[in-house]
């Protein structure tokens, strides 16, 4: 289910995205409404005698150029999203391919056969300013919130311009790496706004074609999605937020490194041969494993901590996998009464994929 609210909560800013679409001026040619005449001359001679001229200056032939009826709705893509985030944004554009000025009308379809539905879905659209490059809160101005189902119209657009549309939206935190949510924009042609009222959906003219007069209108848009039919004067495309999420899964195990305590300040080192026992003076390894499951995110801001029990002596420890991130341990033989002894790795990042260990040696007391 669709969940609409009145206003627009996800702006982005200054960004900067542009319409890869070759763009010519007037895509739908000659301007609809526009009376086109045409006249002819005829001369001829009889007999070698040059006669009076024949043409149509007086009653020259004409017609009406009628309206192309044609939009293109794109998506630029898809968002990556993190479990959780609010105010997600898509953004599609509208383009007038048609002869005339139109205004437009949007709805949003939260399509099946993803993973998950996007919630708080808001619609906020943004009159190109005429160089094809989505600049909101620049050249393009400030947006102007939509609500679908309400019966109002966008501004209106002329031939070959553009609407730039922003959909935001909130992630559900229990969603997963790679989950997806398709939401589609439909957007159907209206008649120009008649002051501040919208005007109606425009319908093909039927009943044959009237070469002069006004324009009738002609619906030559295809279809983007199932959701709409070719030569409707609607058409739409489909947006996917994909979850790139940093999947992490972590261990901690013991060994005993060498029972003599030898080697123990040396990471990694060479272990002791044979049945090693945690005797007093005895060296033991800790290992924390830390694994990046996911498929495209990286983990960032980690941070691991370890505090050594009272019955350990500090000696070494070390980290790797990581990137970046501060590393800080207790001098070495620091002995961990009242708990003294803490190693931690903090800010660091660990990317899809990958595996960090923190290892640590310390004596039995």
């Amino acid at each position: 289910m669709i969940k609409l609210g009145l206003t627009t909560k996800g702006l982005l800013g200054a960004s900067v995205i542009s319409l890869f679409a070759a763009t010519n001026a007037y895509a739908g040619g000659t301007a609809a409404g526009t009376n086109v005449q045409n006249t002819f001359t005829l001369n001829y001679n009889v007999s070698g005698t040059a006669q009076t001229q024949i043409d149509n200056t007086a009653s020259p032939t004409e017609f009406t150029v009628d309206r192309l009826v044609d939009l293109t709705v794109a998506s630029n893509g898809n968002t990556n999203v993190a479990p959780g985030a609010q105010d997600q944004d898509l953004v599609f554009s509208l383009t007038n391919n048609g002869n005339d000025t139109q205004a437009y009308n949007f709805s949003l379809v939260n399509e099946s056969g993803d993973q998950y539905d996007t919630t708080g879905l808001n619609i906020t659209y943004y009159v190109d300013d005429g160089d094809a490059i989505f600049e909101p809160g620049l050249d393009d101005g400030v947006g102007t919130a939509y609500t679908p189902g309400s019966g109002t119209a966008s501004s209106d657009l002329a031939a070959d311009a553009i609407i730039w549309v922003v959909v935001d939206g909130d992630i559900p935190a229990t969603r997963v790496d790679t989950d997806t949510s398709n939401v589609t924009l439909v957007s159907d042609t209206l008649e120009p706004l008649s002051g501040a009222t919208p005007g109606a959906a425009v319908t093909a003219d039927i009943g044959g074609n009237t070469l002069t007069g006004a324009a009738e209108n002609v619906l030559a848009d295809g279809s983007g999605t199932a959701n709409e039919a070719a030569n409707a004067g609607d058409h739409s495309a489909t947006g996917t937020y994909v979850v790139a999420s940093a999947d992490l899964t972590a261990s901690k195990t013991v060994t005993v490194f060498t029972q003599d305590g030898s080697g123990c300040t040396t990471i990694p080192g060479t272990p002791g041969v044979g049945d090693q026992y945690s005797i007093p003076g005895a060296c033991v390894e800790y290992v924390i494993t830390t694994t990046n499951t996911g498929a495209t995110a990286s983990a960032t801001s980690l941070a691991i901590s370890d505090v050594l029990a009272d019955e350990l002596e500090f000696i070494n420890a070390a980290s790797s996998g990581f990137t970046g991130g501060t590393f800080t341990q207790p001098a070495t033989n620091t002995v961990c009464t009242g708990g003294v002894c803490t190693i931690s790795l903090t800010g660091a990042t660990l990317t899809a994929g990958s595996t960090g260990t923190v290892t640590i040696r310390a004596i039995v007391q």
